[in-house]
């Protein structure tokens, strides 16, 4: 019976020394999941993991942050989100706690506010690119303007889709008409932008794509062998290589007027709040996450088994050799996007570039619609900064 006693002391002090951290992630897949195992198994300390949706967690941490109540001391968030810091309660992270020479380029672009870091990036990606069959085609296009050729010979026919619905995908149309600006910094009541506008849905009413067609309804239409061309994202080339195996072709996104069109890229990032890094001992263990998260042997694994790109430019280099066709593919066109900015401005454009749109599809006149993006970007940067 003693000897019970003992045990059972033993086992409820071990249990309370173990740490714990509040985990919020924005993302679906299971590597938060795999991260909590693996920090368990050499901390002995626990991730207390809550899912959202990446528009769930937004305005999850927003509401935290305010009322100063149940925050989280880390957030898996998108890159995107860090524009969001002074409102949502992040804290810098220590440069020492980053292996900063095994980073790619882009991913401190993503990670970074000015001069520091406001994340950990772990992936890279979320950029668009051209997929096409390669069993059927030899050499893919590589201009809008060969694209309008095909669609005056067989103007019934759908030689590229893409999503009309999803302003990710309309953002990369800036790029064409704004390719010396970076996308925060971008006014769209310009001229430039105007054209911009016409042309996302020209090409759209050229390929007989809807204005309600998303990304789902695109990558399908490419499936069945619909469309010729498809332009979608890294987060598809999974059910592509499923539907066409070997012969999934993924090759750079069209130019126009001979100026390259790049797609937007991001980050996930691991960012540490205030209250978080303000607790000894749970800075000592949210250290302790970062250390083991940039685990070249740990990144690895994940990036074998998800299929993503790492944010370590060695682990990257050891792993996509051009053996393995589809994902230096995606990685190599991946080195070809832009970040996105990091600013407050960049936090509000999607949601207005989606408003505008929807009004702009029920008849506003193109000039009035991004009169009105501009002015709703103005007001929510306001309200927000008021806040």
């Amino acid at each position: 019976m003693r000897k019970f006693f003992v045990l059972i002391f033993f086992i409820v002090s071990f249990s309370s020394e173990a740490g714990v951290l509040e985990f919020w992630s924005a993302f679906g897949d299971n590597v938060d999941k795999k991260l909590a195992d693996e920090f368990e198994k050499r901390t002995g300390n626990q991730l207390m993991i809550r899912k959202f949706s990446i528009d769930e967690m937004k305005a999850e941490l927003l509401l935290a942050s305010r009322s100063k109540n149940y925050m989280p001391d880390v957030a898996w968030v998108p890159s995107d989100f860090l524009g969001l810091h002074k409102f949502i309660g992040l804290k810098t992270i220590p440069k020492e706690w980053i292996k900063e020479d095994q980073l790619e380029t882009e991913a401190k672009q993503s990670a970074m506010v000015g001069n520091e870091y406001m994340g950990l990036p772990l992936f890279l990606g979320n950029h668009l690119m051209l997929f096409y069959d390669k069993s059927k085609i030899k050499e893919p296009i590589t201009s809008w303007e060969q694209l309008q050729a095909l669609s005056q010979q067989e103007p019934s026919k759908t030689h590229i889709v893409f999503s009309v619905k999803d302003m990710y995908f309309f953002s990369s149309f800036f790029s064409l008409f704004h390719p010396e600006t970076s996308f925060d910094k971008i006014i769209f009541d310009d001229e430039k932008s105007m054209d911009t506008l016409q042309f996302y849905h020209d090409m759209a009413a050229l390929n007989n794509i809807g204005v309600e067609c998303s990304n789902v309804c695109g990558r399908q239409q490419f499936i069945e062998r619909k469309a010729t061309y498809l332009i979608d994202g890294d987060w598809a080339v999974n059910s592509l290589t499923e539907a066409f195996g070997d012969n999934l072709g993924i090759t750079s996104l069209p130019s126009y007027q001979g100026i390259p069109m790049r797609s937007l890229s991001g980050g996930r990032i691991l960012t540490i709040t205030k209250g978080g890094y303000q607790n000894p001992e749970k800075r000592e263990m949210i250290k302790q996450l970062m250390l083991i998260s940039q685990d070249e042997q740990f990144l690895t694994q994940l990036i074998n088994e998800h299929q993503y790109i790492s944010a370590s430019a060695k682990v990257n280099h050891t792993s996509m050799s051009p053996k393995k066709a589809v994902m230096y593919s995606v990685y190599q066109q991946y080195l070809r996007s832009q970040p996105i900015p990091t600013s407050l401005r960049v936090s509000f454009i999607w949601e207005a570039l989606a408003r505008g749109a929807s009004r702009h599809s029920d008849g506003m006149p193109k000039e009035e619609t991004m009169v009105y993006i501009e002015n709703l970007i103005d007001r929510f940067s306001k309200k927000v900064e008021e806040q």
